[in-house]
């Protein structure tokens, strides 16, 4: 074999061995950190409570948006937690901090879920939001 053939061996045998390593040994799988539950009843209030200023689609109309690459511009590297503050405190625009925080918490495991993050088998905890890091 020439010295190019083995290169390129040693790249596809690497190549290889890398895709087909599961994903979450590559880091790039976002942590189930909500139930469905949670997500669908957030759905629910987001639909009745901050839709109207975020969109339907969490696309932002009258106000950011909370999904997609404009969400993941203001929020990579920040804490679910500093996100929940913003939620809790100043939402909806009309009424802040009229929701109760069950509602807050499903709200934010609805964005979560909008963002790519899976459902899981345990709820979505306020008290552990800090140690969630908001990614792509």
């Amino acid at each position: 074999m020439t010295l190019h053939r083995i290169s390129l061996f040693i790249f596809l045998a690497a190549a290889t061995a890398l895709l087909s390593m599961p994903r979450t040994s590559l880091g790039a799988d976002k942590p189930a950190v909500y139930t469905a539950a949670q997500a669908t009843q957030g759905a629910t209030v987001f639909s009745n409570s901050c839709a109207g200023c975020h969109g339907a689609n969490l696309e932002g109309v009258a106000a950011p948006p909370l999904a997609g690459a404009g969400f993941m511009r203001s929020w990579q590297g920040k804490s679910a937690d500093d996100l929940f503050y913003i939620m809790s405190h100043d939402m909806p625009a009309d009424n802040p901090a009229s929701l109760k925080q069950d509602e807050y918490v499903a709200i934010l495991a609805f964005i979560l879920q909008k963002n790519g993050y899976p459902a899981g088998s345990a709820a979505l905890d306020p008290t552990k939001l800090k140690g969630i890091t908001i990614s792509p």
